[in-house]
C-alpha cells in the first residue's frame, strides 16, 4: 500500500462471509468514533459511514477491544451485503471488493463509490508477482 492510499478511508466488501470490513484508519480519520452509521444510496451506488451515537437506533458500536485485536472492525449482515450485491450487478458472487473512499472531514463522514470497487484477487495478482525461470 502507498502513502496515497493509506490517507484514504478503506471499506471492504466480501460476499461470500456477508462481511463489511471497515479498516482501523478510516475509523480514526472520522475521529475514533463509540458509535458509526452505515447509509446506502442504490440510486448513486454510494456507501458512507458517519458518526453516530447511542440513541440512533440504527447505529453500530464500535468495541474499543475488537480494534486492538484487528486492523479493522466487522459487520455481518446477509440482508445488506444482498442488497449491495443488488445494486452493483457488476459484482461476482463470493468474492470480495475493496473501495477506496474520500473524507469529508468537515461532516466526519467517509463516503464510497461502488462504482470503483476493485476485486481483492486482482490487487492481490498485482502485488504478488511470481518470477518464472524462462
Amino acid at each position: 500500500m502507498n502513502s496515497q492510499t493509506s490517507l484514504q478511508p478503506i471499506l471492504c466488501i466480501d460476499l461470500k462471509k456477508n462481511r463489511i470490513r471497515i479498516h482501523k484508519m478510516t475509523l480514526h480519520m472520522l475521529g475514533d468514533p463509540e458509535y458509526i452509521q452505515l447509509l446506502v444510496n442504490p440510486s448513486s451506488r454510494m456507501i458512507a459511514i458517519r458518526r453516530s451515537c447511542r440513541e440512533d437506533n440504527l447505529a453500530h458500536r464500535i468495541k474499543q477491544y475488537q480494534l486492538a485485536e484487528g486492523n479493522c472492525y466487522e459487520l455481518y449482515s446477509t440482508n445488506l451485503i444482498r442488497t449491495l450485491k443488488s445494486v452493483d450487478n457488476n459484482w461476482l458472487t463470493d468474492c470480495s471488493y475493496r473501495i477506496y473512499g474520500f473524507l469529508n472531514q468537515t461532516a466526519k463522514i467517509a463516503q464510497f463509490s461502488m462504482k470503483d470497487s476493485v476485486l481483492v484477487d486482482e490487487l492481490l495478482n498485482a502485488v504478488v508477482q511470481v518470477p518464472t525461470n524462462d
